[in-house]
């Protein structure tokens, strides 16, 4: 069994986990990671996911590490049994037979056609339901069918199914909490599809959807707050409040689908703002089935680093109270960010390098690891050289954990795109500011102020001559009632004929104080 069709990737590299050769790697296609330095187990991935997504992050394991992988298939095995996902199921027992693993104890080689059955049954009791619903031609019927029918189909695997019926029951929403269901459900399944762009399409309706009911949840409340009604019947508060509350856990995890496929489509500013948007309390507690508190705050470490100003970083995750308590979860990834933050590169770097195999092994993240490593490295190279006119390559070298030869290469395309402007002395390993004319910047800074003030100045000298002169201009371009309307409106401003027009105003370059003055 090839579980590349099962998780997506792509490329044919190797992983190295030293920081350094990384940056010649790419952990994309059938890589393997060896975790002997790493404290990572499955027991992290067991204990805080649940559902489809547990069984894809323990399948990706086992693909791409081989001291886990078959304590991974095994692990997979036993969940996938707790839902209709038989084609799956059928590919795992396979592959451990073929790698002549023992099956557990509790196995039952029943189970498949146990299952296969069931399903086919639920299958044609959902697709009658939906017949009978239609025949009667109750709408709301009609919708809650095609979400059974696409919950039957996800459970399955089937997701291409599954968003064809939740797509269909969009006809027959008729409330805005219809619409936010249906589009959640498109966005589940497109999510396992990884169809980032119907993700983002979807999760842009929904959080319209929300947008509407909350315009019209407050406008009711306000209206019942001013009744005596509401006052007698405190339930309707509590109603409206949890309301409020269910809305926000909905907020928060159309940011997470938003921020992972932000991340997929290598947007990682926007992705970063989308995590920093999820709050903590919900993560730890309703997405268990998406993301967990400990994947969330690694992703923002990346993609923020990669990505946002020391500003920035300074102000949206080190002094954010929600992001604090996420970083309290992962002390390591705390460390990266503050070692960042106080420029103490080689210490950031380093806890980097340790933490590589880790994020190799996470479906969604690893594919761009070495892109988000080639951002940070980049960033921490131009933020080192910034305050010195030349610097010793070797010292930089020692600063940033690699080599000469390797920095070099770095600096060169840093130069390269204009992120840096500086030469490098290759014999003796300096590197140089660019020299700059700074008299001849001041000079074209000046010339470009005097040139913009000179035509400010020109505009102000002809508006004063219109003005003393009273000119008014005829637009054609207005129907003639409103025309004559504009006329007598303005009878006490004189009227010239063009060709008086064109004596009075001068060309604009032969203006000056003189002839405006008289």
């Amino acid at each position: 069994m090839d579980l590349q069709n099962i998780v997506d990737s792509s490329g044919d590299t190797n992983n190295n986990t030293s920081m350094q050769n990384s940056t010649k790697s790419s952990y994309e296609g059938n890589y393997q990671v060896n975790i002997s330095s790493t404290n990572f187990e499955l027991d992290t991935i067991t204990s805080t996911y649940t559902g489809l997504i547990r069984i894809y992050r323990l399948l990706y394991v086992a693909d791409h590490c081989l001291s886990l992988r078959n304590e991974a298939l095994l692990a997979s095995l036993k969940y996938i049994q707790e839902t209709h996902f038989i084609s799956l199921y059928k590919q795992i027992v396979d592959e451990l037979k073929k790698q002549n693993v023992p099956l557990p104890n509790d196995f039952d080689p029943s189970w498949f056609e146990k299952t296969q059955r069931n399903y086919t049954h639920k299958l044609e009791k959902l697709d009658n339901d939906l017949r009978n619903f239609r025949t009667n031609s109750i709408k709301d019927s009609i919708r809650r069918g095609h979400d059974d029918l696409g919950d039957h189909y996800l459970d399955a695997g089937d997701f291409f199914n599954a968003v064809r019926c939740y797509v269909r029951s969009r006809d027959y929403c008729v409330t805005p909490r219809h619409m936010i269901t249906m589009c959640m459900n498109v966005i589940k399944a497109s999510f396992y599809m990884q169809n980032w762009s119907n993700v983002l399409s979807y999760v842009t309706k929904a959080e319209q959807a929300i947008e509407s009911l909350e315009s019209t949840t407050k406008s009711t409340t306000t209206a019942a707050t001013t009744t005596t009604a509401s006052i007698r019947n405190p339930m309707d508060v509590t109603t409206v409040n949890s309301s409020m509350a269910s809305d926000a856990i909905l907020i928060s995890r159309l940011k997470v689908y938003a921020g992972i496929a932000e991340l997929a489509t290598k947007r990682y500013k926007l992705a970063a703002r989308h995590f920093l948007g999820v709050t903590f309390d919900h993560c730890s507690n309703h997405f268990q089935d998406l993301i967990s508190p400990q994947t969330l705050v690694q992703y923002i470490c990346l993609c923020s680093l990669a990505a946002f100003e020391r500003p920035e970083l300074h102000r949206l995750i080190i002094m954010s109270p929600n992001v604090k308590q996420y970083l309290e979860l992962e002390p390591s990834i705390r460390d990266i960010l503050h070692k960042f933050y106080e420029t103490s590169y080689s210490s950031c770097l380093a806890l980097m390098s340790q933490l590589e195999p880790t994020f190799a092994l996470d479906q969604y993240l690893a594919p761009h690891v070495c892109t988000l490593y080639y951002e940070i490295r980049h960033r921490i190279i131009i933020t080192y050289f910034l305050p010195y006119k030349n610097a010793c390559m070797t010292t930089m070298a020692n600063q940033l954990n690699t080599t000469i030869d390797i920095l070099e290469d770095e600096l060169v395309h840093l130069i390269r795109s204009g992120k840096i402007k500086a030469r490098i002395d290759s014999k003796n390993k300096i590197l140089y500011v660019a020299d700059t004319d700074q008299r001849w910047h001041a000079y074209q800074h000046a010339l470009t102020i005097t040139k913009q003030s000179e035509k400010i100045t020109r505009a102000l000298l002809l508006r004063s001559a219109i003005i003393k002169t009273n000119l008014s201009v005829r637009d054609d371009s207005v129907p003639p009632s409103n025309r004559s309307s504009n006329n007598n409106m303005n009878t006490s401003r004189r009227q010239f004929p063009p060709s008086m027009i064109g004596n009075m105003i001068t060309d604009e370059g032969d203006l000056s104080d003189d002839a405006t003055m008289n």
